[in-house]
């Protein structure tokens, strides 16, 4: 299987490949995990992972793409819910700090795969800069 943004989230590519975040789902709970893999349980979307999302999102100039598939971060009246006028802060924010800025301004979600201890391993970089730094962006 060829990765690519379309799949990389996909069942079949979590079947084929392990991440960090699949290894630390098996780390938790075991039976969850194979129930994710084969289909039988979705992890719901919460709003931590929203918020975290609407940013990545941002960066990754997506974010009209990413309002238009998650229609409950807006309130009745189409405006956004509080925790995503805060994720509007954060952006804001964040665009005053050129030291941040310059270190997300690689390549966004470069997606590169490796064969470690027998497995498979996939990795979506939020910023690469080739030969110097992977940047993993956390929002809290």
């Amino acid at each position: 299987m060829i990765l690519n943004n379309e799949n990389y989230y996909s069942q079949n590519s979590n079947s084929e490949y392990m991440s960090v975040s699949q290894y630390k789902q098996f780390q938790k709970c075991e039976a969850a995990t194979m129930a994710q893999l084969r289909g039988e349980w979705l992890q719901p979307k919460t709003t931590a992972l929203l918020v975290g999302s609407y940013v990545d999102a941002w960066f990754e100039g997506t974010l009209e793409q990413f309002r238009a598939e998650n229609p409950e971060i807006f309130k009745k009246d189409g405006n956004l819910k509080a925790d995503y006028i805060q994720a509007e802060n954060i952006i804001r924010r964040v665009q005053k700090d050129e030291l941040f800025m310059d270190y997300m301004s690689g390549e966004k979600q470069t997606i590169r795969t490796a064969n470690l201890f027998g497995t498979k391993w996939k990795i979506k970089m939020d910023s690469y800069h080739p030969g110097k730094m992977i940047v993993d962006l956390k929002v809290m």
